[in-house]
């Protein structure tokens, strides 16, 4: 069985030809939608070479969920790339500083002294990931956002750490709009949207009625449905929409210098020259990868939540770079029963590292581990190992209970691909 995995490992990690590499993507992503795992769109160059781009649609779905090559999707935090580009621009401008407190910006911010806007740029600023309790508020303006931003407290002293926070994103939009002339959408349509002629690129909330706008789903109970409306209409910033063209010729132009100032565009790629962000929302996933080292581009739009994220990233990242991968199949997780002994060291309270207002509770019940989210909602979980436990069979999500150097232990959620790390708070 060893030798079959190692000989398995060597096929999926040669090298291929453009047109080989395009097939194989294509094959990747086909096996993917199969499974119910993508719907969307997908670009992928090398060196400028065009290795794939496709429309791929969940067969036997909602006629709603169908996409097309025109199709516009919420990109969610891939937004950051042009609120990151258009302080990057004032300070070209001489309009602002990177190491600018905040507090020049916004008077009287808790600590504002502290926090410049390079921390908040390169998330350093110490403030949290999410607004708290933001899901409370069907609708959030930019002014709101910063009234409640101004209660948060700091994680960790600015500079020391790095923490993603939206958070800091929505004040560095809140500056581009008051440092700008004319303020925010006037800012980004003139330097970005007009001068790099993305033709389907703005902000949704913007638009009284868009052609071609990609609703999104996501699955539950085995089923795909449409997400509520208030989960797109939430934020007023940073709810942008596009598609991989505009994305992708975006990506050509920025590094060519034509419109921003070469040191600052490296600014952008920072110190391993790759300019990395994903994005995602109920109902949306996107993500925009490029690497000025290798050449490679890697942009995909979806209207669906269900996707197998950090696999699928890495995966065609690994594809491209000739090392080992794995086309997607079919998961079929099997329950193993554990002694109530061991499974009463995985109860307690856990927070997540990178926002601490989300709690997990685990209790234990008639042999069965229960995970409670902050709202009261209950997901029995089933071991499949004796530290590994799934909710769905079928899915790679799951949940990994690791014992520190104390020997207590602490929970891994499993989500969409991406591992989030918890600590123990009771």
């Amino acid at each position: 069985m060893k030798l079959l995995t190692l000989f398995f490992l060597f096929i999926f990690s040669l090298k291929f030809s453009a047109q080989q590499y395009g097939k194989e993507l294509d094959r990747y992503f086909t096996a993917l939608t199969n499974l119910k795992n993508f719907n969307g769109n997908v670009k992928i160059a090398k060196n400028n070479t065009i290795l794939l781009d496709k429309t791929y649609n969940i067969p036997h779905e909602d006629k709603a969920l169908k996409v097309n090559r025109n199709s516009k999707f919420i990109i969610a935090s891939v937004s950051k790339i042009f609120v990151k580009y258009g302080i990057l621009k004032l300070a070209e401008q001489g309009k602002i500083k990177l190491s600018d407190p905040l507090n020049l910006y916004i008077r009287d911010f808790p600590n504002g002294e502290k926090i410049s806007i390079e921390n908040l740029l390169f998330h350093q600023s110490g403030l949290p990931r999410e607004i708290k309790d933001y899901e409370k508020y069907d609708h959030l303006s930019l002014d709101k956002i910063i009234e409640l931003a101004r209660q948060e407290a700091l994680q960790f002293e600015p500079g020391t750490q790095t923490l993603y926070s939206n958070v800091g994103y929505f004040i560095l939009h809140y500056i581009i709009g008051k440092v700008s002339d004319k303020g925010y959408w006037d800012f980004i349509q003139t330097e970005i949207i007009k001068k790099y002629q993305l033709k389907n690129t703005g902000e949704f909330n913007s638009a009284q009625s868009l052609s071609d706008f990609a609703y999104g789903f996501s699955g539950e109970n085995g089923k795909i449905t449409p997400v509520p409306q208030n989960n797109i209409n939430r934020f007023e910033t940073g709810n942008y929409f596009s598609t991989t063209d505009d994305l992708y010729n975006f990506s050509k132009q920025l590094i060519s210098g034509k419109h921003l100032r070469k040191d600052l565009i490296l600014t952008m790629f920072g110190n391993n020259s790759q300019l990395i962000q994903a994005g995602g929302r109920p109902g949306y996933r996107a993500y925009y990868y490029q690497d000025l080292k290798s050449g490679i581009t890697f942009i995909f739009t979806s209207n669906f939540t269900d996707i197998p994220f950090q696999k699928v990233t890495e995966d065609i990242i690994n594809l491209l770079n000739g090392q080992p991968y794995q086309i997607p199949q079919k998961i079929n997780k099997k329950a193993i029963e554990v002694p109530d002994e061991i499974l009463k060291q995985y109860t307690g309270k856990f927070a997540l590292e990178a926002d601490q207002s989300q709690v997990f509770t685990v209790i234990l019940e008639d042999h069965f581990l229960y995970i409670l989210d902050k709202d009261g909602e209950k997901t029995k979980i089933y071991p499949e190992s004796q530290h590994s436990f799934f909710d769905n069979p079928e899915s790679e999500d799951g949940y990994q209970f690791l014992s520190d150097n104390n020997h207590q232990y602490h929970l891994i959620i499993i989500s969409t691909g991406v591992r989030l790390k918890t600590k123990r708070v009771q």
